[in-house]
C-alpha cells in the first residue's frame, strides 16, 4: 500500500534532501512557476491542439489547453484533498491546497513534450524512422529498445525528458521539480514495449520515458513509492488519474466548442452534444440553481456554447472526483484502473463526442490540409538533418564536413556539442525537431527545400 507522505514528496530531482519550505509559496507552487517560465511551455502557443495553421485565432493551442487542464486539475485535487487526508490513520504533511497544486502542476506540464503538429507530428516521426531509407539506415546502428522508441515516438516520454533534462539552468535534473509533481504527471509509468520483450505494457502505444531517462524515472518512482510491476514498469501515481481526467474533460468538451466556432459543426449539433452532459440534471434543492432556467435567458449562440462548455466540464469534474474516491483503496494498492471518465454515467456522451470528433473534426478538410503540410515539413527536416548527421558520424571528430552539411548543421543550436555516438545524436536531433513550433518548422523546411 502506497503512503501519501511519499506520494507527496517535496524532494526535488537531483537533490539529496527536500528544500526548506517558504512561508509564501509551497514547493508545488514553485513547480508551477518553473514550468510556466520554460521555453518549452511558451512554445505550446504555436503548437496545434486540434486546429492548426489556418484555423481561427479563437481556437485553442496546446498552451491554452494546458492552462485550462491545469485549472481543472487544481479543482479536482482540491475536491478530493480533504477526503484523502481523512482516509488514512497517519498524519499527512500536506493540505488539500497542496494536493490541488500537485495535480495543477502535473496538468500544466502534461503537453510540454508535444512535437510540432502534435499527434500528426508523432505519427510522421514514427513513420519516417520505420519506413524511410535514411530512417532505416539510422536505426540499423541502434539497439532494439532505441529502434522501438523511434518507430513509436511518444510525446509523453519526450515531455519527461524536457522536464528532467532539457529545461532549466541547472546542470542536472532539468527543472528539478518535486518528485510528487513528476510522479503525478506520469500517465504511462513504463518504457516502450519491445517485440518479444519481458513485459507487456498496459498501453501498447503509449509510454512515459525513453531508455535514456529510465534511471531518472526509477529515482522518482522510488522516492514517491510507486509499486514496481516488472522491468522498467511501475503502477500509476494515484493523482495521475486526476491529471488524465482533467485533460480528458477539457479536450473532449472544448474540441466541440472550437469546432462550432470554426463552423465545422452546426451550433445545433454542438448544442445537442453538450446538452447530453446536463440534460437529466434536476434543479439543486440546496442552492436553488437551475441550469435550464439560466440557459433559457441566453439568446446569443456564443454565450450558449460558453455556458454549456462550463456546465459540461463541471459535471465531469464532479464525476471524476467521486469515482476517484470510490476507487482510492485500489489505486493506493497500485492496482490498474481504467480512465476515471470512462467509468462515469456520462461516458456515453463522451463516446458520442469522440465519434463525432473523429468523423467530422480530426478527418475534416481543414485538418487533412494541415496534416499534409505537417508530413511534408517534418519529412523534409528529418531527411536533411538525418543525412547530415549520418555523414558527420561517418567522418568523425575533427573532419571537415561538406559545405552543404556544415551550413545546415549551423542552423541547429548546439549541433557542435552533439555526440558522435549514434544514440546520442539521434536523441539530440529529435529534441530539436520535436521542440519546434509549427510555424518555425514550416519556415525551416522551406529554407531547406529552397
Amino acid at each position: 500500500m502506497m503512503n501519501w507522505n511519499s506520494l507527496l514528496s517535496r524532494k526535488r530531482l537531483a537533490k539529496t534532501t527536500a528544500d526548506a519550505e517558504l512561508p509564501h509559496r509551497s514547493a508545488y507552487e514553485i513547480d508551477i512557476d518553473r514550468i510556466t517560465f520554460t521555453t518549452s511551455f511558451r512554445r505550446l502557443a504555436d503548437k496545434q491542439q486540434v486546429h492548426g495553421i489556418g484555423g481561427s485565432d479563437y481556437v485553442r493551442s496546446r498552451l491554452t489547453h494546458s492552462m485550462e487542464a491545469a485549472r481543472v486539475g487544481r479543482s479536482l485535487g482540491m475536491w478530493v484533498g480533504p477526503a484523502i487526508l481523512r482516509s488514512v490513520d497517519y498524519e499527512v504533511k500536506a493540505t488539500p491546497a497542496d494536493i490541488g497544486h500537485v495535480v495543477a502542476a502535473a496538468s500544466l506540464a502534461h503537453d510540454v513534450g508535444t512535437p510540432c503538429f502534435a499527434h500528426t507530428g508523432e505519427d510522421v516521426i514514427s513513420d519516417w524512422f520505420a519506413d524511410s531509407d535514411i530512417g532505416r539506415r539510422i536505426r540499423a546502428g541502434l539497439s532494439d529498445v532505441e529502434q522501438a522508441e523511434l518507430c513509436k515516438f511518444e510525446a509523453n516520454a519526450q515531455g519527461f525528458r524536457v522536464l528532467t533534462r532539457l529545461q532549466g539552468w541547472r546542470g542536472v535534473g532539468g527543472l528539478q521539480l518535486t518528485a510528487a509533481t513528476l510522479g503525478a504527471g506520469a500517465k504511462y509509468p513504463w518504457g516502450v514495449e519491445v517485440p518479444n520483450g519481458p513485459l507487456k505494457r498496459p498501453h501498447k502505444r503509449k509510454y512515459g520515458f525513453f531508455e535514456s531517462e529510465q534511471a531518472v524515472f526509477a529515482e522518482v518512482a522510488a522516492e514517491v513509492g510507486l509499486v514496481e510491476k516488472g522491468p522498467g514498469a511501475w503502477c500509476r501515481h494515484p493523482l495521475a488519474y486526476l491529471v488524465e481526467a482533467a485533460d480528458d474533460a477539457c479536450y473532449h468538451v472544448v474540441d466541440i466548442e472550437d469546432a462550432a466556432k470554426m463552423r465545422m459543426l452546426s451550433f445545433e449539433h454542438a448544442e445537442d452534444l453538450l446538452l447530453a452532459f446536463i440534460r437529466d440534471d434536476k434543479p439543486d434543492t440546496a442552492t436553488g440553481k437551475d441550469w435550464e432556467a439560466d440557459y433559457k435567458t441566453l439568446e446569443d449562440e456564443d454565450r450558449k456554447l460558453i455556458f454549456l462548455r462550463a456546465q459540461a466540464i463541471d459535471r465531469l469534474v464532479r464525476d471524476a472526483a467521486e469515482i476517484f474516491l470510490e476507487r482510492l483503496p485500489q489505486l493506493m494498492a497500485g492496482e490498474f484502473c481504467h480512465p476515471l471518465l470512462t467509468l462515469s454515467a456520462r461516458a456515453p456522451a463522451l463516446r458520442r463526442i469522440e465519434q463525432v470528433s473523429h468523423e467530422r473534426i480530426y478527418r475534416g478538410q481543414q485538418r487533412c490540409e494541415t496534416d499534409i503540410i505537417a508530413a511534408r515539413t517534418i519529412t523534409t527536416l528529418l531527411d536533411a538533418y538525418g543525412e547530415a548527421l549520418l555523414d558527420r558520424e561517418k567522418l568523425g571528430p575533427g573532419a571537415k564536413l561538406p559545405r552543404r552539411w556544415a551550413s545546415l548543421l549551423e542552423t541547429m543550436p548546439e549541433s557542435r556539442q552533439l555526440p558522435y555516438e549514434r544514440a546520442g545524436w539521434v536523441r539530440g536531433l529529435l529534441d530539436y525537431v520535436a521542440g519546434m513550433t509549427d510555424r518555425f518548422a514550416i519556415r525551416q523546411a522551406q529554407l531547406i527545400a529552397g
